[in-house]
Order: structure tokens, then sequence, then C-alpha cells
């Protein structure tokens, strides 16, 4: 099949970015004809290696390229813009997160087409203009309402809308119509299994080999809530318990959440137990596995939550909130711990438990590890997204045909 992607921006490495650009490679991989459309794409720092194996069309910036905010302004000027830059069909039109589905709509108008859209996260209009947030919002209201009233009204045109939970699927019914499914992302096995170097990260940053070592990796952003994994050192540290906490990753989208949490280190006096390493070459990712005890993910309201399942697919034991939607594929005590969103305290109880039963540590590494590579890796995903495309192309009216594991499409 012939194959469009399309993403808004490729600039840093995230999961976002990360999960449209090995889409690419498996489905191209598969056999089909794929293109992957974006409007900036910054080829040294957004998965070099994996972006060779396909192509990919930067547009550029639309009108008024020097307004960054508000962004669906921005994301407005620049999908409309990427729209006409694109001069061919595809059969297959797979806008990834917001606002990439509004280019979509537009060339299915101009040029035919199934849109597919991966939603990665539900577009937050809605929220933003019922309950703002501050005087700034509160002005904008009307403006998010205008814009809310405009993607619904686009969304109709989407032949199939796919999400990452079923967490995320019901958010996106309160607000939106449309046929829905659900799809669940995962590692590359190729890229992450056990047998990174556990001694040279461990030396770097000057970890004793007794010492428990818990990694987060990532992009710095608020809904991350690193401040409770913080917190949940402090606690452990108040009784005794030295756990070691190593945050790894870029502050290119959110800079003042990450002085944020270096203040809050400061002023908890954690600066010898709290390491900020900066961001993570992509070839070093391994080695940052091996040299954990364990992953953290505090995240809350988070869609799905890739990087722990590349944690798990390492071999590496992982501590997950129930805010996250990869929480969904888990089971407490089994293939990882389970703790609530926004709890520093039960977190913190849930790290001295691991720290304390290394047995416990080894049969959640080892189950999570067979859990990722066997049913959450990029080949499942690939043909979950083969089927569903050639089903929506070829039988518009008849539901689309899933496999054995996955969500019942549902119609509004």
């Amino acid at each position: 099949m012939d194959i469009a992607l399309i993403i808004h921006e490729l600039l840093v490495e995230g999961g976002g970015e990360r999960q449209c650009v090995c889409l690419a490679q498996a489905l191209a991989q598969h056999g089909h004809s794929v293109t992957l459309y974006t409007c900036v794409h910054d080829r040294a720092n957004c998965f070099p290696e994996i972006c060779k194996s396909f192509a990919i069309k930067p547009a550029g910036r639309g009108p008024l390229a020097w307004l960054q905010k508000p962004l669906f302004l921005r994301g407005y000027f620049d999908m409309w813009w990427l729209s006409t830059k694109v001069q061919r069909s595809h059969q297959v039109l797979n806008p990834h997160h917001w606002p990439a589905q509004w280019a979509a709509i537009w060339l299915k108008r101009k040029r035919a087409g199934k849109v597919i859209w991966m939603c990665n996260d539900v577009p937050d209009f809605f929220q933003k203009a019922r309950s703002p947030q501050s005087i700034k919002g509160a002005i904008l209201a009307p403006l998010y309402w205008l814009y809310y009233f405009y993607d619904r009204r686009q969304n109709r045109k989407v032949d199939l809308t796919l999400l990452l939970s079923n967490g995320a699927e019901s958010e996106f019914k309160k607000i939106y119509r449309g046929r829905t499914h659900v799809v669940r992302s995962g590692a590359d096995p190729t890229r992450f299994a056990p047998g990174g170097d556990r001694g040279r990260i461990r030396a770097r940053f000057g970890f004793a080999e007794d010492e428990f070592v818990l990694l987060w990796l990532g992009i710095f952003m608020p809904h991350r809530r690193l401040e409770d994994a913080v917190e949940a050192v402090s606690h452990l540290a108040l009784r005794g318990k030295k756990i070691r906490l190593l945050l790894a990753g870029s502050d290119r989208s959110y800079p003042e959440y990450l002085s944020s949490l270096k203040s809050l280190v400061n002023r908890l006096r954690l600066q010898n137990l709290v390491t900020f390493t900066g961001k993570v070459a992509d070839e070093e990712i391994r080695d940052f596995y091996a040299a954990c005890d364990a992953f953290v993910f505090p995240n809350d309201q988070q869609t799905w939550g890739l990087v722990v399942l590349e944690a798990m697919a390492c071999g590496c034991p992982v501590l997950v909130s129930r805010g996250a939607g990869v929480h969904e594929v888990l089971t407490d005590g089994q293939n990882a711990m389970l703790f609530p969103p926004r709890d520093p305290k039960t977190l913190a109880e849930k790290i001295e438990v691991l720290a304390s039963q290394p047995e416990l540590r080894c049969k959640i590494a080892q189950d999570g590890l067979q859990l990722a590579h066997v049913s959450y890796n990029w080949e499942r995903f690939a043909e979950q997204i083969s089927r569903v495309c050639q089903n929506v192309v070829h039988s518009d009216d008849s539901p689309v045909l899933l496999s054995a594991s996955a969500t019942p499409v549902t119609r509004p």
C-alpha cells in the first residue's frame, strides 16, 4: 500500500517521534511504500539512523513563521502549508498526534485517500475552554472554544481514529465522534535488549556497585511528574535509605520545568542523591538501562508510555504510575510495580520493596522482558496498522478486522 505518515515536527527524540519514525521503518520493511511528511526535521537530533530507511519530506513552516504561540494557531498555519506542498495522492493518510490530522483531512479533500489518525493524546481545547487555569487562559477561552468546535467538525472527516490505550479512547469519546480502535505500540527488540555496559554509566556518575539506582529517561515535561520521584527519594532518605535517582533527558521543550525540579532538589538537600544527565545519545540508551536497578515512570495523564516497554525489553524492572496508559497491560507484582499517580509516599514504599527484595526484582525484570519482546514490539504494531489500513481502504462499510488481542472498533 501507499502510505503517507504526517507529523507536525521531528525535532526531538521523544516517544511520539520515535513511534512515528519506527512505524514508518517497520511499514517499509513490510513492503509498503512509505513517505513521511513533516514541517521541520532536525536530521542530526531526531533518530538519524532510523530515518535513513524511508523518505522524509520537510515542508517548512507556514505563514508567520516567527509566531510560536498560541500553539493551535501555529499548528493551523503549518498544517495548511504542508497540505499545499504534497503533490501526489496516497491510499492512506496516517497523521500522528495533533494537529497533523488537519493536514490529512485537507489532503483527503484535494487528493482523496483514507485518513487513519494516530491520536497519541486527545486534544485539550475543550478542557482549556471549559476550565481555564489562569487569567491568560480565561482571556483565550473564546479562542479555545472556536478551535474546539472547528477541530470537532474537521475530525468528522477522519475515517478511523487509533488510540494507544482504553483510557485515551474513553476520553476521546467524551468529546469527539467517529470510529475508534485501540492499538498498542512497543519496543524494537533489535535495539532494546539486555546487554548494555552496566559499569560504564555508574562509573561516569560515581555510583557504587551496592547503591540502588533508579532511572527516568525522556523529555522533561510537567505531566511527567518527576517531582513525585524526587519527593519519594526524599522520603526514603529521611528513613536512612540511600537511593540514587538518575534523571536523563532533554530540557528542550520545557526548560523552566527542569529548573523547577533542580530547585526542588536543592530545597530538599538531595544534590548528592539526584543526578541530572542532560540528553542521552541514542547509542548509550542500553547502557543507561543496564546501569540502573529499576526504571521509574511517575507520569500522570500519559496516554501510553513507550519508554516503559523499552526499559522492560532491556531487562529493567519498572515502577509505573497508574496515571499512564501503559499500566493497562501490566500486572502489579508480576511484571511491574504499579502505584497511584501523584503519590510520592506510596512510590517510596514500592521502591523500598524492590530495593530490599532482589528475587522479586529479578522476577519482575524477567516477566517484563518476556512481555515486551513477545507482545509489544514494532513488528506486532506494524502488523496491526497494516491490517487496519487494508481494511479501511478496501471495505468502507464493514468493521475493521482485528487481531485476536485487539480492542473492537466502536462506532458513534
